[in-house]
Order: C-alpha cells, then structure tokens, then sequence
C-alpha cells in the first residue's frame, strides 16, 4: 500500500474517532466501510464487508461505563485487508476481513479504555487552571485531548494498514482453510446474532405481529425490501397515531379523576 493512502485512511479513522463525544452514529460500519474503499479503488468490496460487519455489530452500543469492541478501526483494517489481499468480496476474503476486524476491535477497545484512564488525571489540571481562570491553558488542555482523541485511532491504524500487507499474506498461508471457511460460516451468522441483540433491545410485546407481518410479506408473498419498507411505514404512522390518541386519552381522563376527587374532598368539607 502507498504512504499517500495509508496516510488517507489513518486521517479517516482519526476524524471518525470524534465521533465518541457526538451520537455515535458516525461509527457505523456502513459509513466508515465505504470511504475506505473509495480511498483503495474497490468500492463495491468494501460495501460488502461493511454491510456484513454492520449486521454483526448492529447490538453494539457504549453503555453508561461499557466500551464496545471498536467498530471504526475493526471495521476499516476488516476492509482494508478484503481489498489489499486481493481475495475481494469471496467467502474468503469476507472471512479474513471479519477475523481482522474482529480481532483489531478488542485490541483498540481496551487501548481505549487505557486511554480514559490515563485522560482522569487531566481533571486536577483542568480544575486548577479553572479556578485561576486562566483561558488559555484551558484551551492548551483542549488541544491537547484533541490530539490524544484523533491519535487513539490513527496511529494504529497507519501502523497497521502500512505495514500489513507481509503480515497478512503470512496470516493467509499460515491459517488453515477449514478455519477461514469456518470464519466464513460464522460471518453469515453473527448478522443474525446482531439483529437479534438488537430486536431484544427494541421489540416489545405489541410490537410482535409487525415483525410476523413483515416476514409473511417478505418470505411468502416474494416482496423486496422497498415496497416491506413502504408497507411498514405506513403501519408506523397509523400506529404512532393511535398511540398519541391513546396517550391523550389517558391524559384525559387522569385529569378528570383528580377533578372528581378534589370535588369529593370539598364536598366532604362542606358537611364537615
């Protein structure tokens, strides 16, 4: 690979590293996947290693102290590998790309915790400087946090963009092919495995027959993706309605039986 785009892609994974003070949407594979591939000449790999990798993590989400395996880095050494090892979008290289994206996600998420610890004992600084009210080194302790947040991403990345293409063509003729046509089989489950982390997350109790309705649209009446996703938005909003007329009946009413019972109270004070 060419200093220029090893360069490129490590400037990628550092921009979309601020994406842990944003909504974190930014981060999604679909999102991080594509540019990459842009970046190597091979778009329509990288769209399908995003899109498998994006089914897989698709549960992931940072909660309260929680670091997610990283999706930004895994997923662009997962692309990346895809595309330089010449395997493409074949059950092979798909199953090199999620072994590498995988297994770089750990590394940079405990990297990433290590940092957060080490980002603690800024606050005494940060706090003095506050007090004395001087501006500027505050501002110094931002610029500071900022090369540490785009570095974090950046600097492991190039290091293993630039110099991976030794590692994995050692990697590739060193692991077996039972185990990359395992990986391959696993790449088509995780997805399932993801959307089912997911669904548990968002699908309650009422919200069932949809997903039933949805499968019998798809599965027995042979419809695509644009008229299910038609179908169901019209459902959304019908649904969404009736919940809003719900919600203001209920409101509704609540307010009418605290009318009745400071009725009652008064009344009750009057025969007092």
């Amino acid at each position: 690979m060419s200093l220029v785009n090893a360069l490129l892609i490590a400037i990628w994974a550092g921009y979309c590293s601020f994406d842990d003070q944003g909504p974190q949407m930014f981060r999604r594979p679909l999102l991080v996947g594509p540019v990459v591939g842009l970046i190597l000449g091979d778009l329509p790999t990288a769209l399908v290693i995003s899109a498998t990798l994006e089914l897989m993590w698709m549960g992931l989400g940072n909660m309260a102290g929680y670091q997610t395996p990283d999706m930004i880095v895994g997923t662009i050494i997962g692309v990346t590998v895809s595309i330089t090892s010449g395997t493409g979008a074949t059950p092979k290289g798909i199953a090199a790309g999620v072994a590498a994206a995988t297994t770089v996600a750990v590394l940079i998420q405990q990297l990433i915790v290590v940092t957060r610890v080490l980002k603690q004992f800024f606050e005494p600084w940060a706090q003095r400087l506050a007090d004395n009210g001087d501006l500027s080194g505050i501002m110094q302790i931002n610029i500071v946090a900022f090369l540490i947040q785009f570095s974090i991403r950046a600097i492991p990345t190039f290091l293993f963009v630039y110099f991976q293409k030794g590692i994995i063509d050692k990697i590739l003729s060193v692991v077996p092919s039972n185990i990359l046509n395992g990986l391959g089989t696993a790449s088509s489950l995780l997805p399932a495995v993801g959307l089912s982390i997911l669904m548990t997350m968002m699908m309650k109790g009422t919200l069932w027959p949809f997903l039933i309705f949805g499968f019998v649209l798809s599965a027995y009446l042979n419809l695509g993706i644009l008229p299910v996703t038609l179908i169901s938005l019209i459902f959304a909003v019908i649904y969404s309605y009736i919940m809003e007329i719900i919600d203001k009946q209920n409101e509704m009413g609540s307010e009418n039986s605290s009318s009745n019972n400071q009725q009652v109270d008064e009344d009750t004070g009057y025969d007092l």
